[in-house]
């Protein structure tokens, strides 16, 4: 038995190998585990991803934002009701005159040309 060690170490120095050759793989060596992904991001999904919840899509004004954009409304004789800070048919019904007369597409719906019209949008540099 010994020497039939020898006689296969000898070969493999002759072979040109100075290590025994590499076992065979077996199946579930061959299987790894593929990563999932949450819908919202590029991160794997599971308990960590479940912690940090993103927020999808545009977020929805707080009513002192409503309120500060009936106010301006109000200012500019839009609106004819005192702001309240919840928006409803008649803030919209404002808000779509308002557009009307400064060319904007008349949706009643709050979009950033509308609140940049108003002075309420983005502050520019």
């Amino acid at each position: 038995m010994l020497a039939a060690a020898v006689v296969s170490g000898l070969a493999l120095v002759l072979a040109g190998q100075t290590t025994a050759p590499p076992k065979p793989k077996t199946v579930a060596a061959k299987k790894k585990k593929k990563k999932t992904y949450s819908a919202t991001a590029r991160k794997p999904a599971g308990k960590a991803a479940k912690k940090r919840a993103v927020p999808r899509g545009q977020m929805r004004p707080t009513p002192e934002r409503y309120k500060e954009i009936e106010q301006a409304l109000y200012s500019r004789g839009y609106l004819l009701e005192t702001p309240s800070g919840k928006w409803g048919p008649s803030a919209a019904e404002a808000l779509r005159n308002f557009q009307t007369d400064n060319e904007l597409p008349a949706t009643g719906r709050l979009d950033s040309h509308s609140l940049t019209q108003l002075g309420l949008g983005p502050k520019p540099y």
